[in-house]
């Protein structure tokens, strides 16, 4: 592929959109490399051998014509070739397919697009079960887009090494891209937060102002009236209750065996057949630099240096870490799940649900970063989007690692975090000093 590339000069651009074309139409991305065509184009623009946005645009147009093609073939002779005998098997892979797009719309053309088996077929099942060709745009233009300038600049930045760049984006393309909408989605939630303080005060207050979280919001006529001095703290109410309807959530479908038990054995299967040593190397350092043992030695760490300055504080922290242990046994008393079939790449104890090691990371970061001193909101959004992201890149090195499944991360998290709150709640004297100033009014 090199050869070729390197030989043809400046008329790179033009190889690269007719491979990319042709791994999208139809099923010739099953065997023609259209994506180390791209990566490599990239190269070339690092070296000055041709336009870096020539490479890039030839890449985009490529990803799109080529899925335009599979979808008009799709839709035009899909019916009578899979209607044969020969291709039942591939009937009931389209048929799946198309289940998909129906439920998911262009999404699912954007994720199948960063899949090399998906790549092939998505858009030839779109046409063939005739989805809208609007929202089959849509997605095909997105998924392109993104596609194309991703592995032209990661050939352009990755120089010689772009066979190894284009093993990985093959094999674990869509670890990487789970992690790249995971991380930046939540990067961005933080910035626009951080921005829009008025905003999403008028959205709390109203959202505690109206069923169900009326009753159980501070504030209220009723019973819950001697919880009123904490109505200040609405963000931590909401994010309560969001974070405890996941966790019964996911105990729901881990006892019943249900929708998130199966996507965990799902997840954990392509992990392990997609493998990539750089990857797994990062996740080793951020599960064994966060385990429990190291996160109590912090917290008492922490407990000890805030003694002289906010008792409370430090009181938060030692029973929120250590409470959140008690929770979590309870609860794994409750769910005797067994580990995951794979073999783990690290060696940690104690596997259950939910993960102790999530559970003690999320308490210790929920409760060190309470603001104990007046903080303003854009340190306090910062501080907890970056907690987000450590917990978030941390909970997927437990999957990288094949220690844990995804749903024993999450329901840890839950508890951590909303154990925390509760402690951190209780003993912050400041609430009830302030209280009722900011009282919504209910009628």
């Amino acid at each position: 592929m090199s050869a070729i590339l390197d030989s043809v000069g400046p008329y790179a651009p033009f190889l690269v959109f007719v491979l990319a074309a042709a791994e999208a139409a139809a099923f010739v991305g099953l065997f023609i490399p259209g994506e180390a065509a791209v990566v490599f184009g990239g190269v070339l623009a690092g070296t000055g051998r041709v336009s870096l946005m020539w490479a890039a645009l030839a890449a985009v147009a490529g990803a799109i014509v080529g899925d335009s093609v599979g979808y008009f073939l799709g839709n035009r002779y899909g019916a009578a070739i899979l209607h044969r005998k020969r291709f039942a098997k591939i009937a009931r892979r389209m048929d799946g397919a198309g289940a998909m797009l129906a439920e998911r719309g262009w999404w699912a053309l954007i994720v199948a697009r960063f899949t090399s088996f998906l790549r092939a077929v998505v858009p030839f099942a779109a046409g063939m079960v005739r989805l809208r060709y609007r929202t089959f745009a849509i997605g095909n233009v997105a998924g392109g887009f993104l596609w194309g300038l991703t592995f032209t600049l990661l050939g352009y930045f990755a120089g010689d090494r772009w066979p190894v760049v284009a093993r990985w984006m093959r094999n674990g393309g869509l670890i990487i891209l789970g992690l790249l909408v995971v991380i930046g989605g939540l990067i961005w939630s933080t910035r626009w937060a951080a921005r829009n303080q008025d905003r999403l005060i008028g959205w709390g207050h109203r959202a505690i102002a109206a069923p169900p979280l009326r009753w159980l919001v501070p504030g209220m006529r009723g019973p819950v009236r001697v919880l009123r001095p904490y109505v200040r703290v609405w963000p931590a109410a909401l994010v309560t209750v969001a974070l405890l309807w996941l966790f019964g959530g996911l105990l729901q479908d881990v006892l019943k065996q249900e929708e998130f038990f199966v996507f965990d054995a799902a997840a954990l299967r392509y992990t392990d057949r997609h493998q990539i040593g750089s990857i797994i190397s990062v996740a080793k350092v951020l599960v064994l630099a966060t385990q429990p043992i190291v996160v109590v030695a912090v917290a008492i760490l922490l407990a000890v240096a805030m003694w002289r300055f906010r008792r409370a504080a430090t009181l938060s922290i030692l029973l929120a870490v250590g409470g959140q242990w008690l929770v979590v046994v309870v609860t794994r008393l409750l769910v005797d799940r067994t580990p995951p079939p794979f073999l783990p790449l690290v060696d940690l104890a104690g596997y259950g649900f939910p993960s102790a090691h999530m559970a003690a990371l999320g308490a210790l970061l929920t409760v060190a970063l309470w603001p104990w001193r007046q903080a303003s909101w854009r340190a306090g959004v910062i501080g907890y989007g970056g907690a987000a992201v450590l917990l978030a890149l941390t909970g997927a090195g437990h999957a990288v690692l094949l220690v844990e499944y995804p749903s024993d991360t999450l329901a840890g998290i839950a508890v951590g975090v909303v154990w925390a709150v509760v402690v951190a709640v209780a003993l912050d004297g400041r609430l009830r000093n302030r209280a009722g100033d900011q009282t919504p009014t209910i009628s």
